[in-house]
């Protein structure tokens, strides 16, 4: 891939990826808490093509973006980098992985609120479906948290070590004045301290808003580089 084509993807894919990442927030509701199972159905099932155009806007975000970060390959000396790249496209796998378990959400949840209403009503075969769906959907939420928090963790090192990798490199993006190795190492260290810390001492949902600081850096990251590829290939 040429150098316009390494930018375009770079930037245009993780801009991608954010869109579907804020409309997917929009639909569950930014103050829904992870475990709350029956908002996140009852939002699912309103919400059904929203969740759907979401998880296709993340998974080809991603990967178009993931496309280029491989290309930009040998901008930077010695082993770092390339383990960061490695490692941040393992991370993508699973979150691409993780928008499945998104979409099995919303069709569950639309079957959900068909049977709430018939439980409503004191019909025992919807009340023992409820039940049901309700367990099968706290189980598929579990591990959607699960894998997402481990793809976070992967990011983070990724991004660490690509920060540390371009310290030793003359790669400037857009805004010159901005140093690209010490935006990456602040990005994931954000990631690892929200998966490893926040996570855990306070709770996954403010360790998923402190991802999200690192999550727009990354962006911000991605499209500063990607220009500059874009400019420099023109």
């Amino acid at each position: 891939m040429n150098s316009k084509g390494t930018g375009l993807t770079l930037s245009i894919g993780v801009v991608i990826g954010l869109i579907g990442y804020i409309l997917w927030q929009l639909t569950i509701g930014f103050d829904t808490k992870s475990d709350d199972v029956v908002t996140i159905l009852q939002n699912s099932a309103s919400g059904a093509t929203s969740v759907q155009i979401a998880s296709i806007l993340i998974c080809v975000g991603l990967v178009t973006h993931v496309a280029g970060l491989i290309s930009t390959r040998g901008t930077a000396p010695g082993t770092c980098e390339t383990l960061g790249i490695t490692l941040i496209v393992s991370a993508i796998v699973v979150w691409v992985a993780s928008s499945g378990l998104g979409i099995a959400l919303a069709e569950m949840g639309e079957k959900f609120v068909a049977a709430s209403a018939g439980a409503a009503a004191g019909d025992a075969a919807s009340i023992a479906a409820v039940g049901g769906m309700q367990i099968a959907a706290g189980f598929t939420q579990a591990t959607n948290v699960a894998i997402s928090t481990l793809g976070g963790l992967l990011a983070g090192i990724g991004w660490i070590c690509i920060g540390l990798a371009y310290r030793g490199s003359d790669a400037k993006g857009l805004l010159s004045f901005i140093p690209l190795g010490w935006l990456a190492l602040i990005q994931g260290l954000i990631l690892v301290v929200a998966t490893l810390i926040i996570n855990t001492v306070v709770s996954v949902d403010t360790g998923s808003q402190v991802s999200g600081i690192a999550f727009l850096l990354i962006t911000c990251w991605s499209v500063l580089r990607g220009i500059k590829l874009v400019q420099d290939a023109n």
